[in-house]
């Protein structure tokens, strides 16, 4: 994969650049990423920039694990694989799940290491591992 390293703020990174061993290697940050997802056997990371920069790290779950879960759960699953997060709320809107159901499925994911909780409660949110 070729990169090319885009910087966004030009005036700070040429800054940057001039502070003694700070910027050493402009640009090897993204080759970093994508050489260290290589070796590790997983998919490279996703990079868009809209308004906002992002980097998608896939934890590479193989079709075997997904297939053990539930209709709702593999539901809930592509949800948190396209928008990158789900709540408990936006999990019973989508499966039609009671509350304590979906809690339940959640919980099971984080337990098998599919997903990552942050936040309590009302503002748990569950992402990829």
């Amino acid at each position: 994969m070729q990169v090319t390293s885009h910087p966004r703020n030009q005036i700070l990174t040429g800054f940057l650049r001039d502070i003694p061993g700070y910027m050493e290697r402009v640009g090897s940050g993204v080759r970093f990423m994508i050489n260290q997802m290589r070796e590790m056997g997983l998919p490279d990371p996703e990079f868009s920039e809209h308004f906002d920069f992002m980097v998608v790290f896939r934890n590479g779950g193989t079709a075997e694990e997904t297939s053990e879960l539930n209709p709702r759960q593999q539901i809930g699953l592509q949800i948190v694989r396209d928008k990158g997060s789900i709540s408990t709320g936006e999990y019973v809107a989508t499966t039609g799940a009671p509350i304590r159901t979906a809690y339940r499925d959640l919980q099971d994911l984080v337990e098998r290491g599919l997903l990552v909780v942050r936040g309590k409660r009302r503002g748990a949110r569950y992402y990829l591992a």
